[in-house]
C-alpha cells in the first residue's frame, strides 16, 4: 500500500506558496503570515511575479527560479491559474500541494471540468493534492499553521478534518475558549485527490491524535471508508456530523464542495457499523470529541455524581441512566467516608448533594479522592465547582445596597483544583464537569486550561460520558470476521443471464434467493386452472395465488393476490377474478404461511456505497413504523446479528407474548446472503423481501421483488 501523501503534507520541511504578497487583506498573505508566526522551522519559499521580498522574505519570480523543489507548494492564486501553477510544480519535482483556490466543481459543469484538469496533471506527474476550495492544515507539534486563524494552544489531543474549511479556521477562538485542543486538523474541500478516507487513516495512524472528530457533507468511497473507521475506532474514539442527509442539506453541500450527499438513515448505518459516534451538531464534535481525546476510556457503566444542588444532580442522573449508565447507591463504606464531609441533611447516597454548601474543597478535592478510588466506580461527574464568578456576582448585590469596597468583602478562597486534574489519569477514570459560569470563572478557567471538560449544563456532561459509554463497547465489540464470499450458483448464474426486464417476477427471484440458501415459501408457477389445481394439492391447502409477472410490481394493490385459499371452489373463483385482470401472465400458487411476526430485508444502492442491506419490521407496518436498520455490504453474521438488535423493536426477536423466540441464526444468515446477492450481480438495484414470516420461529421469504438497471 503506498504511504498516505498527508504523512509529507502535514510535516513537509520545506514550502513555497504562490500567491501571498505585501498586502496584508490578502487570503494568502493571511496564511503565510500564519505561517512564520505558528513558529515553522522549515524553508518558506513565495513565489510573486513582481516582488523582491514578501513581508521580508525572499520572493522567487517564477516556480522555475525556486531553488529546489518543496515538499508542499501551496496555491492561493486565481482559479483559472491553478493547471499552470500545479503542473510548473510538477516538472520541478514536487509530489505534493494544497489548492486553496475555490471555483471548482462546486460552481458547476464548468468548475468540474478545470477540477479534472488539475485532477489529470496531477496523476500525470504523481502528486496527491489537498483540496480545491479548502482553508489549510494545521499541525500544533510541528508547529505548522496554514490557515487564515491563529493557534492560541499547541501540542493537543484532538485530530480534525472537515469537508467544511470553517471548521478548522474560524472555530479555533471557541475551540481555545473550551479548552480544546487540536492535534492536526485538515481541511478537505472538495476531496478531489485526497478525501475523507485518507484523512481517517492519517490521523489513525497519528501518534498525538488520540481522538478523531468529523465534519462530513458526503462520502465516495464508503468501502474504504468502512474498512478505515472500523479498524481505527476499535482502539481510538471517533465522533462525526454528517449534514447531507436533508434535501436541504444535500443542496447546500453539493453547491459548497461538490459533496455526493446520502440519506441520513444510509449514513446512520454506515457509522454503527464503522463504530463511529454520530453527532448533531458541530458544537457536539468539539466537545465530545474532546472529551473523548482527554478522558482516560471507560471501564463499565458506574458513574458518580457530586454537586452542590439537587436539581443538576437529578437531571445528570436522569440524562445517565437513559443513555444505559448506572447510578448506584454507593456502599455503606463510601456512605460513611462522604457523610463526615457533609452537612447532616446532604445526601451521600449518590448523587452526593452538598445543598449549598461553599466549601469547593470538599466538592473539588476530598469527596472526589473517594470516589476516584472506589472500585465501585467506573467514572466521575461534577456539577457546580465555583470560586470568583460566584463571588463577583454577590459583591454586585451587595454593592447596590452598600458601601462596602469590594475588598472588604469576606472572599471565597480560590479553589485548588492542582489535585483534582490529576484523578483521571491517576485513577484511570474520566472525570466531566458541568458549570453556569464560563470562563470568567477561575474554577472553569482553571479546569479547562489542565485539560478537564466543562459543560455549560449538566445534561450535556452527562451526554458526553454517555459517549464514552458507548466507545465502550465499540473498543469490546468481537472482531468483524473476514468475509466469506461464496461462490455464485450456477442456477442463479443462469437465471439472471436471460433477465431482460426491468424486474425479475416473483418465481424466479425466489429461485434465486433458494439458490443462495434463503428460504422461501413452496410454490408453483401454473398457466391454466387445472394446473393452480394440481399445485394446489402438491403443496396443500390453504394456499396463496397472485400473479406473476416482471411488468406488475404491485400486486396487491390492483387486486392480484388472493390470500388464504381453502379449498378448490375458492381456488376456482381467486382464479377468475386474477383472470378477469390479467389474462396473459403466469400465476403463482404459494403455500400460506402461518407464522407470528412479520419482518423485511432489502436491498438498496446509493451513490459512493456499495450495496446497502436494510432490515426492519415488515408487512403492513413497513412504512407506518420505519423501524429499520441499514449496513454495507458484504456483511458478517455478527454484524447481521447487531444490525438486528438495534431495532427499536428488537424484542420481537425474543419470546415475545408466548410466541417462540426468532431463530436469530437463520435470520442473520438471510442479511448476509442477500448481500451475497447483490456483489454477485451489480445489475440489481433494488431488492424487496416482505414479508419475512417466522414460522415456529424459523423466517420464510413470502414474497420477494428484484428490479434491475435500467
Amino acid at each position: 500500500m503506498p504511504a498516505n501523501p498527508l504523512h509529507t503534507i502535514m510535516n513537509p520541511a520545506s514550502i513555497a506558496i504562490v500567491g501571498a504578497s505585501n498586502n496584508l487583506v490578502k487570503m494568502g498573505t493571511i496564511q503565510y503570515l500564519n505561517l512564520i508566526a505558528s513558529g515553522f522551522q522549515g524553508d518558506i519559499l513565495p513565489v510573486h511575479p513582481t516582488e523582491q521580498e514578501v513581508l521580508g522574505k525572499r520572493a522567487y519570480p517564477s516556480i522555475n527560479d525556486l531553488p529546489c523543489a518543496p515538499d508542499l507548494a501551496v496555491l492561493v492564486v486565481p482559479t483559472k491559474l491553478v493547471p499552470e501553477m500545479l503542473e510548473g510544480f510538477g516538472k520541478i519535482g514536487t509530489r505534493h500541494a494544497i489548492i486553496i483556490s475555490a471555483g471548482f466543481r462546486e460552481t458547476g459543469e464548468t468548475g468540474q471540468g478545470l477540477e479534472t484538469v488539475v485532477a489529470d496533471i496531477a496523476e500525470r506527474y504523481d502528486m496527491r493534492f489537498l483540496g480545491p476550495n479548502c482553508v489549510g492544515i494545521i499541525n500544533t507539534q510541528l508547529p505548522l499553521n496554514l490557515t487564515v486563524h491563529p493557534v492560541l494552544d499547541g501540542n493537543g489531543k484532538l485530530g480534525i478534518a472537515s469537508q467544511s474549511g470553517t471548521y478548522v479556521t474560524q472555530t479555533l477562538p471557541y475551540l481555545h475558549k473550551h479548552g480544546i485542543t487540536i492535534s492536526k486538523a485538515i481541511s478537505i474541500g472538495n476531496g478531489t485527490s485526497i478525501d475523507i478516507v485518507d484523512c481517517l487513516e492519517y490521523l489513525g495512524e497519528d501518534e498525538s491524535t488520540t481522538a478523531i472528530a468529523l465534519y462530513i457533507e458526503g462520502i465516495t468511497r464508503a468501502s474504504d471508508f468502512l474498512r478505515a473507521a472500523r479498524r481505527i475506532s476499535s482502539r481510538k474514539p471517533i465522533v462525526a456530523q454528517y449534514v447531507g442527509g436533508t434535501e436541504a442539506g444535500a443542496r447546500a453541500g453539493s453547491s459548497h464542495t461538490g459533496a455526493m450527499a446520502g440519506p441520513d438513515y444510509v449514513y446512520d448505518g454506515l457509522f454503527e457499523q464503522a463504530g463511529i459516534i454520530r453527532v448533531d451538531s458541530i458544537e457536539e464534535v468539539y466537545k465530545t470529541g474532546w472529551v473523548l481525546a482527554s478522558q482516560p476510556p471507560l471501564k463499565g457503566n458506574r458513574i458518580a455524581i457530586l454537586t452542590n444542588s439537587g436539581g443538576p444532580g437529578t437531571a445528570i442522573a436522569t440524562t445517565c441512566n437513559k443513555l444505559g449508565l448506572d447510578v448506584p447507591e454507593f456502599s455503606a463504606g463510601i456512605q460513611e467516608e462522604v457523610s463526615k464531609l457533609i452537612a447532616g441533611h446532604a445526601s451521600a447516597r449518590n448523587p452526593v448533594d452538598m445543598t449549598f454548601d461553599l466549601n469547593m474543597k470538599t466538592l473539588a478535592e476530598t469527596i472526589p479522592r473517594i470516589v476516584f478510588g472506589a472500585d465501585e466506580i467506573d467514572g466521575v461527574i461534577i456539577h457546580g465547582i465555583i470560586d470568583t464568578g460566584f463571588l463577583d456576582n454577590i459583591y454586585a448585590i451587595i454593592s447596590r445596597v452598600t458601601n462596602m469596597h469590594e475588598n472588604n468583602l469576606l472572599k471565597l478562597p480560590v479553589t485548588d483544583l492542582e489535585p483534582l486534574v490529576h484523578m483521571p489519569s491517576q485513577y484511570e477514570k474520566p472525570l466531566i464537569t458541568s458549570s453556569f459560569f464560563d470562563e470568567d470563572d477561575h474554577s472553569v478557567r482553571v479546569l479547562r486550561e489542565k485539560g478537564v471538560p466543562v459543560f455549560d449544563s449538566p445534561e450535556k456532561a452527562a451526554a458526553a460520558m454517555g459517549a464514552l459509554y458507548t466507545h465502550y463497547f465499540v473498543r469490546n465489540r468481537p472482531a468483524v470476521e473476514k468475509a466469506q464470499y461464496p461462490e455464485m450458483p450456477e442456477e442463479a448464474k443462469s437465471i439472471m443471464s436471460a433477465v431482460e426486464t426491468k424486474a425479475l417476477d416473483e418465481y424466479r427471484a425466489k429461485k434465486i434467493l433458494r439458490a443462495y440458501g434463503i428460504p422461501t415459501t413452496d410454490e408453483r408457477l401454473v398457466q391454466t386452472f387445472d394446473e393452480a389445481l394440481e399445485g394446489s394439492h402438491a403443496i396443500g391447502y390453504p394456499v396463496a395465488l397472485k400473479v406473476c409477472s416482471p411488468h406488475i410490481m404491485h400486486k396487491t394493490e390492483q387486486g392480484m393476490v388472493h390470500l388464504d385459499i381453502t379449498d378448490d371452489d375458492a381456488l376456482n373463483r381467486a382464479f377468475s377474478s386474477v383472470r378477469e385482470k390479467d389474462s396473459g401472465s403466469p400465476l403463482l400458487v404459494s403455500e400460506m404461511l402461518k407464522g407470528d411476526r412479520e419482518f423485511m430485508a432489502g436491498m438498496s444502492y446509493f451513490p459512493g456505497f456499495p450495496p446497502c442491506i436494510m432490515f426492519g419490521l415488515g408487512g403492513i407496518f413497513t412504512e407506518a413504523l420505519k423501524d429499520n436498520a441499514i449496513r454495507l455490504a458484504p456483511l458478517g453474521h455478527r454484524e447481521a446479528l447487531e444490525m438486528m438488535e438495534s431495532l427499536s423493536s428488537h424484542v420481537l426477536l425474543g419470546p415475545y407474548r408466548r410466541m417462540v423466540p426468532v431463530d436469530k441464526d437463520a435470520l442473520a444468515s438471510v442479511l448476509v446472503n442477500l448481500g451475497h446477492v447483490a456483489i454477485h450481480f451489480p445489475q440489481i438495484k433494488e431488492i424487496d423481501l416482505n414479508p419475512i414470516i417466522i414460522v415456529n420461529g424459523k423466517p420464510k421469504v413470502a414474497d420477494a421483488l428484484f428490479v434491475m438497471e435500467t
